[in-house]
């Protein structure tokens, strides 16, 4: 009989050592919050550095932005001085109209022309440079008219159109269609001026013709959606 009940007792020995005691438990239950823990570190480190990707190609597609505009304005700055020149919203640059045309005229003077020539050859030397026209989709010219009366819808645009003709002429690259793809040109009447009022000042600063880069979206927005994809 006593060797029963030692046989019984030691079996019950037995099964509660295979019990884990509250201590273990509790220290189980810290490891796994501790791993789901690491496991969210690392996701939330992963995740920054793709939002810091994302953050770098668009910081990337504004800064050949910027500098495709900058060497337009340097050239124009260079030849008219630093006063003739305006750097506009979306890094647009403008230059007085007067600079270019006679009162009312599309017909570009001999000063201008001069200016013209060194923009003509500005252009050539961005779309030579894969590492900024892979970006690139267009060079868009535009004529701005003051509100005095008259038809500025048609005279805006025969001054942007007479400015991309001068230029196909000026350097005979950009009549070629791997150059002349970039250029376009529009007429925006009296409806987007830059100086309020209409006294003298005002009218002649609104009288501009304005050169604003458009960059291709699908070159780095593609990169971008990879980026996201991930």
């Amino acid at each position: 009989m006593r060797d029963r009940k030692s046989y019984f007792r030691e079996q019950e020995v037995k099964e509660e050592y295979f019990w884990p005691s509250f201590t273990d438990m509790m220290a189980m239950i810290v490891l796994v919050i501790m791993f789901i823990a690491v496991i969210a570190f690392v996701q939330s480190i992963y995740e920054a550095y793709g939002e810091a990707q994302v953050r770098e190609e668009l910081a990337h597609a504004t800064n050949i932005k910027d500098h495709i505009s900058d060497i337009i304005r340097k050239q124009l700055e260079e030849d008219l001085g630093k006063d003739k020149v305006i750097k506009g919203p979306n890094d647009t640059i403008s230059i007085q109209a007067d600079v270019l045309f006679d009162s009312a005229s599309t017909e570009i003077k001999p000063g201008g022309k001069k200016v013209l020539n060194s923009v003509a050859d500005a252009i050539v030397q961005i779309i030579n440079n894969d590492k900024l026209s892979r970006y690139m989709n267009t060079i868009l010219i535009e004529g701005h008219t003051d509100s005095v009366p008259y038809d500025n819808w048609t005279l805006s645009t025969d001054r942007a159109v007479a400015v991309v003709k001068y230029m196909l002429k000026a350097n005979p690259k950009l009549a070629q269609k791997p150059y002349a793809k970039y250029l376009a040109a529009t007429g925006y009447s009296k409806y987007r001026p830059i100086a309020k009022g209409n006294n003298p000042q005002a009218r002649k600063q609104n009288r501009r013709i304005s050169f604003q880069i458009i960059l291709d979206d699908s070159t780095w927005t593609q990169r971008i959606k990879e980026l996201v994809a991930k």
